[in-house]
């Protein structure tokens, strides 16, 4: 049985080479990843995850810079480079079309291993930089009171959250999309 270490080399070269059923043998059918962009459950899940890197930035490298195994677990600090090309899928739903723009972020990564195979992975990436690479732009975001009347008493505004029905309802494959909007609040 190949070690974490061994697991970890096998996904970083079906990474490079976005070779996804060699991604994909290194996870558990029910594997999870707990990304900066939400929670990913499954080969199904994953395999998208990692096709949006593809088909955005289809010459995508990741360059491991340093690596460490203690017993079962694997911790990786990597540099990630490439051109975006193809459409980017923002978390508002919105799409970047393809800028020819180079893209580079650092991220790091904890992976626990169980009979061959990643069962989980935490994933953190500099976001900021990723996004700024591909050419978005921070906007400050004013409080209400800053644009209310100077007598007008700012209120504000209320989350907006699906009802337990939208969320029972909604297909599994959409949660990520509507996580992403919650999170970035796009």
């Amino acid at each position: 049985m190949p070690d974490p270490r061994e697991i970890h080399d096998a996904f970083a070269e079906a990474l490079c080479t976005h070779d996804k059923r060699r991604l994909l043998d290194c996870f558990h059918a029910d594997a999870v990843l707990v990304t900066p962009v939400g929670v990913v459950e499954g080969h199904e899940q994953i395999e998208w995850y990692f096709g949006q890197f593809f088909s955005t930035v289809p010459d995508l490298t990741t360059r491991v810079i340093t690596i460490s195994v203690c017993g079962d677990t694997v911790s990786v600090e990597w540099v990630t480079s490439g051109t975006q090309t193809g459409e980017m899928l923002l978390p508002d739903g919105t799409v970047i079309p393809g800028t020819g723009r180079p893209v580079f972020w650092r991220g790091c990564g904890m992976w626990s291993v169980e009979d061959g195979r990643f069962v989980t992975g935490r994933i953190y990436y500099d976001q900021l930089r990723a996004y700024l690479s591909l050419g978005c732009r921070l906007v400050e975001n004013k409080p209400r009171s800053a644009t209310a009347a100077p007598d007008q008493e700012a209120r504000p505004v209320p989350a907006t959250r699906p009802s337990d029905q939208e969320t029972r309802a909604e297909p599994r494959s959409n949660s990520i999309r509507r996580l992403l909007r919650g999170i970035f609040g796009m």
